[in-house]
């Protein structure tokens, strides 16, 4: 039965959802208070980083993965001027998608 309330809520609401509005989906799902999962998330949040530092990987359950990817600094010329230019160094966050959210998306129809 919670799970139709949970169905009623998403398509009554045209938006994305906030984080105050998942928290509430998820607490009413499992019976469970609010701040608990709160507290859960804050947890997870700073798990996925602290793993991040220390191996550069991060997998987010069946979702996918996150990767920190690292560019060096470059040599490279403005196009419009043909100037040279150095390009700095880079740390960037990439995130791949799993098979599964793939085969979702391919589901989607717009």
């Amino acid at each position: 039965m919670a799970v139709n309330k949970t169905e009623k809520l998403v398509i009554n609401n045209s938006k994305p959802l906030t984080k105050r509005e998942i928290f509430k989906l998820i607490s009413n799902n499992i019976n469970i208070a609010e701040t608990v999962i709160k507290d859960i998330f804050e947890d997870y949040t700073k798990l996925m980083f602290s793993e991040l530092d220390r191996c550069g990987e991060f997998r987010l359950l069946d979702l996918g993965k996150i990767k920190v990817s690292h560019s060096d600094a470059r040599l490279g010329t403005n196009r419009l001027t043909g100037e040279q230019t150095v390009f700095k160094a880079k740390t960037r966050l990439k995130f791949s998608f799993s098979k599964q959210c793939k085969d979702f998306a391919d589901t989607l129809y717009v």
